[in-house]
């Protein structure tokens, strides 16, 4: 796999994600409330899908792939609201939130094998090992 594979498709994202709880703890604490936020999130995705799919001729538009990406929003939003909800109302630490929520890996590599039939291309036991370290990492930091 090429590097600049790695930087864009896992390096980049992962501290993204990462800048972005911390921006989320920030926005919180700024008073905003879960509803708004969620507005405020999801109106910067729109501007930011909107610009791309202009800028491409939104090219590629199919009746499935949107109900997929509309599934896809769901999904991520509910997670973003439940993280949202712990750190301001329940006062979770960004430590305890950050490394269990990014153990989601695992359901991912889980729900790929099935979905996909990836699991004819995994080594099980490297993902034995693998999920024994993302859960017992997530541990370890989430209570330091």
């Amino acid at each position: 796999m090429e590097f600049r594979t790695l930087l864009i498709g896992g390096v980049f994202p992962a501290l993204l994600l990462g800048m972005g709880t911390v921006i989320m703890k920030l926005s919180l604490r700024a008073g905003i409330s879960l509803p708004i936020y969620l507005v405020c999130v999801g109106f910067s995705i729109f501007c930011y899908g909107a610009f791309f799919a202009f800028q491409s001729g939104m090219k590629e538009v199919t009746l499935s792939g949107g109900f997929f990406a509309f599934l896809m929003g769901i999904t991520w939003s509910t997670a973003i609201y439940c993280m949202s909800y712990g750190i301001s109302v329940l006062k979770l630490p960004v430590s305890v939130i950050a490394p269990l929520t990014n153990s989601n890996a695992i359901i991912a590599v889980i729900l790929g094998a099935i979905v996909f039939s990836e699991w004819k291309d995994l080594n099980f036991v490297k993902v034995l090992i693998g999920t024994f370290l993302i859960v017992t990492g997530g541990v370890v930091v989430s209570r330091s």
